[in-house]
């Protein structure tokens, strides 16, 4: 515990690359193993005067506990916009009251269209309540840009908005970058890979034990990981710096890791800063209950935040910053994807991810991701994975709180769930582990032909400048004070259903603005009470009479009190209805 009021302490956590080896944690680790798995506590930190290893017999006292100076805000955004050349940074929040010090290492996040942007990490030389100085000039623009909700929103009445709408803030993430506990250690190295070792999870092609030959993988780079395995014991890990981590292509070796602990309410990884990761960084499995909060990732490849098998309930996920400051078409990082791991969506240029899950029953709460290839991707339409395989079914999930989050700059998607997303009221409980016990609920519908379904709300979140905003199918889920702005495709849907309350909208008290909203082909999809701004076109049955995906190619939209602030003379709405092709043709219209 270095949160002591005594700001010259430092201290560091360094892991060799020494060849020690625990039995569960395996190289390069610090962590330990609960009393579930009857195993042990464990430091596999080297030094003259250390072996590597420390035990305990108190399995189900097992506790990590590392705590650094703490900071009011580990991050804040840019007031004003820089231009290229500048030195000087005025931010949101005083950088003094935030706790943050001469000398540290802030990063920046890219603000440019798609993923084409470039991060830069700088070092702090001066400051004061109003801004900041820092060492290096910046390579490039960032910007900083307020929009207030849409004055028709206004009541003169109680002089106010309401209360779902709040102003979009399109400016850069500023994060710093230091701490004053450092896990660090070795270089990365590059072993080759084993093709006798087993493999953890069938298909996945990678194992637990080390670097195992895959179709897609005869090297691996080892870094250092932390883990808690397994139900016993608690970690709380807060103000710490982690480096230098992951270990990309051997399963289950990450930056920081909450490993099957079950229901762990007291379990926290907060105000951490990740920078140079080569799997993933912050990784929620098996596990119930946590709290990640206020950590900020810079420079992590493959998923920033990642939930991993479906089962997992009510951790809070909140005030994260995930950053890639590399562009997707950077000729050797390309983003921040990562090839070699055990999931290719969720990591690798197909459909890398800075907040990743298969369990969409957790808060996601005030989140900024930047430049990433999609910026949040839940992914349903799976039956679970490793423990959890055909013991949930991640299509029905309840949505968990989806509230104040920010996807910007994303080549792909920013808001984005992928598969069948239409949430049901289920027996899925901590107390089941997460499982479905009663797979019968998890039906379209129920014995006597009605529907099932639960109402669920992506409320006050932001989406600018990406490349699509939505779904494939999804259902009984609203939109409620959505912003998004400067998106190719404002509003992306494919297939979606009528409420199961039977009044609910799909679309409310939103504003779009410059972009596409590519609505879906069937059931009548309601808009109310939403603003239609510059640069706004509808394109009604996007996907009708596509693949095998299109359906039935004769929807209802009803536009209930929306406002259009559009000085644009072209059409404003359009039609598909000149589409000849076969319906089982291979064209990519609808993507």
């Amino acid at each position: 515990d270095l949160n002591d009021g005594d700001m010259n302490r430092d201290g560091w956590i360094y892991l060799k690359d020494n060849g020690a080896v625990h039995e569960m944690l395996r190289s390069r680790s610090f962590g330990a193993v609960g009393s579930a798995h009857g195993s042990t506590s464990h430091t596999n930190t080297n030094s003259s005067t250390h072996t590597g290893e420390t035990t305990s017999n108190e399995h189900e006292h097992v506790m990590i506990d590392v705590t650094g100076r703490e900071m009011a805000r580990t991050w804040s955004l840019l007031s004003s916009p820089i231009n290229a050349g500048e030195r000087t940074l005025k931010l949101l929040h005083s950088p003094i009251r935030m706790g943050w010090r001469i000398g540290d290492r802030i990063g920046i996040a890219p603000t440019k269209n798609r993923s084409e942007g470039t991060g830069q990490a700088v070092t702090i030389v001066s400051m004061d309540h109003e801004g900041i100085i820092v060492d290096t000039s910046f390579n490039d623009d960032f910007r900083a840009e307020f929009i207030p909700p849409p004055m028709d929103a206004y009541s003169d009445v109680t002089r106010a908005y309401p209360r779902t709408l709040s102003p979009a803030l399109l400016s850069a993430e500023i994060v710093n970058l230091s701490r004053n506990i450092i896990i660090t250690g070795d270089d990365f190295s590059v072993v080759d890979c084993d093709p006798n070792l087993p493999e953890a999870i069938a298909g996945e092609q990678t194992s637990v034990k080390g670097c195992r030959c895959a179709s897609f993988r005869t090297k691996c780079t080892v870094g250092l990981h932390t883990a808690h395995m397994h139900q016993g014991g608690v970690t709380r890990i807060q103000n710490t710096r982690i480096e230098k981590c992951g270990q990309r292509g051997i399963e289950g070796k990450y930056c920081l890791h909450f490993h099957k602990l079950h229901n762990c309410p007291t379990c926290l990884f907060r105000n951490n800063a990740i920078e140079n990761s080569h799997q993933r960084g912050i990784i929620v499995h098996g596990t119930h209950s946590s709290l990640v909060e206020g950590n900020v990732l810079y420079d992590v490849r493959g998923a920033g935040i990642y939930l991993e098998d479906g089962n997992e309930l009510w951790n809070t996920i909140k005030y994260n910053t995930v950053i890639c400051p590399w562009p997707f078409q950077h000729e050797r990082l390309h983003g921040c994807t990562i090839p070699g791991t055990s999931n290719m969506q969720a990591d690798t240029s197909l459909n890398q991810a800075g907040i990743f899950g298969l369990a969409a029953s957790n808060s996601l709460i005030g989140n900024r991701v930047a430049n990433s290839f999609n910026g949040m991707l839940l992914q349903a339409g799976s039956p679970g994975r490793g423990e959890a395989y055909g013991k949930v079914c991640t299509s029905d999930a309840r949505i968990g709180i989806l509230e104040g989050n920010t996807f910007h700059g994303h080549g792909r998607f920013g808001t984005y769930s992928l598969g069948s997303n239409y949430p049901k009221m289920t027996d899925q409980t901590i107390a089941s582990n997460g499982y479905n016990l009663d797979q019968s609920q998890c039906d379209g519908f129920d014995a006597s032909g009605e529907t099932r379904g639960v109402a669920s709300v992506f409320l006050n979140n932001l989406d600018y400048q990406n490349t699509f905003v939505g779904h494939y199918e999804a259902g009984d889920i609203q939109y409620n004070g959505h912003k998004s702005f400067h998106n190719l495709n404002l509003l992306y849907w494919k297939e979606t259903k009528n409420f199961e309350n039977g009044c609910s909208a799909h679309v409310s008290q939103s504003h779009f603005t410059n972009g596409n909203l590519a609505l879906p082909d069937q059931v009548t999809f309601l808009v109310e009470d939403t603003t239609f701004g510059p640069g706004v076109k509808l394109e009604a049955n996007h996907h009708c009479n596509v693949g095998i995906t299109g359906v039935l190619c004769m929807p209802q939209y009803i536009l209930h009190n929306v406002q259009w602030v559009n000085p644009s003379t072209q059409n404003w709405i359009w039609f598909q209805y000149l589409n000849h092709q076969g319906h089982a043709a291979n064209q990519n219209h609808g993507g």
